[in-house]
C-alpha cells in the first residue's frame, strides 16, 4: 500500500482520542457509559465519553497519554541510537491512528479487487462515521492494535487497524430505495483526497442501508511496520471473510 498521508496531525489526534485500542498489550476500552466488561482475564482502561471539543481544542485519552509516555521512555533508553525525539514518534504513529484515512486507503486497494459493475464495498456504519453530538448512535470500530519496542537500536512499531467493510449488490440497494447518485459518489472518495461528502454521510445514515446487511460481510485489516530509526515502513492490506458474520451471527 501507498504511504500513509494525513494533511492536518490536529485531525488526527482530535480521531484517536476517540478510539478504543491495545498498547503493547494493554487494553484501553473506550464506552459511553461505564465498562464493557465482563473479560476478567484480560487489562483494561476504561474511559466516559464525553462530547466532542470544539475544532481547535486539544483532545486526549488515557491511550493517548500512555502512548506519549511509552515514546517517551523508548527514546530515553541507553540502546536507543541517535538522537530520537518523542514528540516525533509520537507524531508519526498519530499518522498511522487515523481512522479515516486509513479506511479510504483500504478502500481504494479493495475496491479494484471485489467491485464490479453490480458490486460496490461499502464500510458498515461505525461510530466514526457519525456526525458531532450523536456520538453514541453507532457501534465502535474494532480496536487499533498498537505494539512499540527497541531493537538493535532503533525503535519500532506495528500499527493494525481493522475496518468493517461489506460487498453488497447494487440492485438490493436501489430495491431499498437508496438513490443511485448516493452510489455514484462513492467513487469521488476513491479518486480525491476529501473527507466523506454529504451524500456519502447521508447513505451511511439511511435506515435503509444501516438495517440491511451485506452480501458478503469483510474484515480488511491495515497493517503498517515502522523502524523509526532508520525511517523505513512497509504498510499492507489483508482481507478475510469473517465465518461467524457470514453464518448469520453477528457479535
Amino acid at each position: 500500500m501507498k504511504n500513509v498521508f494525513v494533511e492536518d496531525i490536529a485531525m488526527a489526534e482530535r480521531e484517536a482520542a476517540y478510539e478504543r485500542g491495545a498498547l503493547n498489550g494493554l487494553k484501553f476500552m473506550k464506552v459511553k457509559d461505564g465498562c464493557p466488561g465482563g473479560e476478567k482475564s484480560c487489562l483494561c482502561i476504561c474511559i466516559k465519553s464525553t462530547q466532542p471539543n470544539k475544532e481547535n481544542e486539544p483532545m486526549d485519552s488515557y491511550f493517548l497519554q500512555t502512548l506519549r509516555e511509552i515514546c517517551g521512555h523508548l527514546c530515553e533508553m541507553d540502546g536507543v541510537i541517535g538522537s530520537t525525539d518523542p514528540m516525533a514518534l509520537y507524531g508519526g504513529l498519530l499518522l498511522r491512528l487515523c481512522r479515516s484515512t486509513s479506511e479510504k486507503d483500504a478502500l481504494e486497494e479493495i475496491t479494484p479487487w471485489l467491485a464490479r459493475d453490480e458490486l460496490i464495498v461499502l464500510p458498515l456504519k461505525r461510530r466514526h462515521h457519525t456526525i458531532a453530538g450523536k456520538i453514541g448512535e453507532s457501534k465502535l470500530a474494532p480496536p487499533i492494535d498498537v505494539e512499540l519496542f527497541v531493537e538493535m537500536g532503533d525503535v519500532h512499531a506495528k500499527v493494525t487497524m481493522t475496518h468493517e467493510f461489506g460487498l453488497f449488490r447494487k440492485a438490493d440497494l436501489m430495491s431499498r430505495g437508496i438513490n443511485e447518485h448516493r452510489l455514484i459518489e462513492w467513487s469521488k472518495l476513491l479518486s480525491k483526497q476529501k473527507s466523506l461528502s454529504s451524500n456519502q454521510h447521508k447513505l451511511l445514515h439511511d435506515p435503509a442501508f444501516t438495517n440491511m446487511k451485506p452480501w458478503i460481510f469483510l474484515d480488511v485489516d491495515v497493517i503498517e511496520r515502522i523502524n523509526f530509526g532508520r525511517g523505513t515502513n512497509v504498510r499492507f492490506l489483508n482481507a478475510s471473510v469473517p465465518n461467524e458474520k457470514n453464518s448469520g451471527y453477528v457479535r
